[in-house]
């Protein structure tokens, strides 16, 4: 048994894959899953766009207004993420979504 955790990061999917111990890699069939990975990249991007580089006087900036305005987008896409690992899910995982919330508070 394993979990997938959904958590936004800078250049990376939002799906965390963990055995009882530490991140593993991603089982073959979510790897492979063309829908959910393609699902999984427009968050990526989407999240990762919310970064700016050089700007507001800083290094790196995070775009809070940006993520804001779009969060309806994110909500939707990580629904469509949620829908899909039930649909593949054999049994062998749990999904703890930790973005959902923190997205509906925003």
């Amino acid at each position: 048994m394993f979990t997938v955790k959904i958590m936004n990061e800078f250049i990376h999917s939002p799906l965390w894959i963990y055995d009882e111990d530490s991140i593993i890699d991603e089982p073959e069939f979510i790897a492979n899953d063309a829908r959910l990975q393609d699902l999984c990249n427009k968050v990526e991007n989407m999240f990762s766009s919310y970064y700016e580089f050089d700007s507001h006087n800083e290094p790196c900036w995070f775009n809070h207004e940006k993520e804001k305005a779009e969060k309806n987008i994110m909500l939707k896409l990580i629904s469509c993420i949620k829908e899909r690992l039930a649909e593949i899910n054999d049994g062998n995982f749990v999904v703890e979504d930790l973005e959902t919330e923190r997205l509906k508070n925003l």
